[in-house]
């Protein structure tokens, strides 16, 4: 019996002008802390990505820091991957800081978020993240199924809080994701944090979708985030919401009245074409 998988539809079925978000430009980026086990077979896994899909992407790893041998092998592998570019941070800054970096780097339309430990398998998760970003879609998250990693229950305390307090529809914020660059540039990141960026836009108006997504067991290498994470989080919620009911309030009606102004627009174009 010959079995059909994602993986063999997304190969058979897309072209390149099919399958990016409006015919726009992606940046794939990778933040990494201490993967050296992880790097040489994602990247690997990158390349079965592009093959399948017959085109490439720019890659952009950003080094968080490392203290093992991630930043060397990284430079290694740059030498065979002309897609691949590297920003090394001298040391730990944090997720958050790795999102400011991506911003300040990348040129294109949009960014693909992904994982280094290998819990997100690209050559399955960017097809289906970039075949989701249909026009008047804003930005796709990756939702996990079958996730095992033992951290279900906080994420799904903070997912459910963001949906009912930011409008958000998704059930998994904080994973991979494609996101419009030029929404993330207007905010400040460092106050809303890497783990709220979907919540706000939802709060804004802006259309974010779910996927679905496998999760995959970590390949090598312990995880970052431990028990200090649920602290973090709770404090940077706080941050968030003063933000939002302050100046966030702000530009959520900017965009409300840049909407109307858009719609209206239309409205008075087809009138005079009638």
């Amino acid at each position: 019996m010959v079995t059909t998988t994602v993986r063999d539809v997304i190969k058979n079925s897309y072209l390149k002008q099919d399958i990016l978000p409006q015919n726009s430009s992606v940046t794939i980026v990778i933040p990494c802390l201490n993967e050296e086990g992880n790097l040489e077979r994602l990247l690997l896994n990158i390349e079965e990505t592009f093959e399948d899909m017959g085109f490439s992407l720019p890659v952009l790893v950003v080094d968080d820091g490392s203290t093992d041998n991630s930043y060397q092998i990284l430079k290694q592998m740059s030498e065979k991957c002309d897609y691949l570019r590297i920003i090394r941070h001298p040391y730990r800054l944090g997720v958050t800081e790795v999102w400011k970096t991506a911003l300040e780097y990348v040129k294109t339309d949009w960014i693909f978020w992904g994982q280094a430990d290998l819990e997100s398998d690209p050559r399955t998760d960017l097809p289906l993240l970039l075949k989701a970003c249909v026009p008047g879609v804003d930005a796709v998250a990756g939702w996990r199924q079958k996730r095992g990693d033992g951290k279900i229950l906080a994420s799904k305390l903070a997912n459910t809080t963001c949906r009912l307090l930011f409008g958000l529809k998704i059930h998994d914020m904080n994973w991979i994701k494609l996101v419009r660059r030029d929404l993330l540039s207007t905010l400040p990141v460092e106050t809303i944090t890497h783990r709220y960026l979907l919540a706000v836009l939802a709060a804004q108006k802006y259309n974010v979708i779910e996927v679905p997504t496998p999760w995959h067991p970590r390949h090598s290498g312990i995880s970052k985030f431990g028990k200090k994470r649920l602290l973090t989080s709770a404090i940077d919620f706080v941050k968030l919401w003063w933000w939002f009911q302050t100046q966030g309030r702000l530009i959520n009606r900017r965009q409300e009245k840049r909407i109307n102004s858009v719609i209206n627009y239309v409205g008075v174009v087809q009138q005079e074409i009638v």
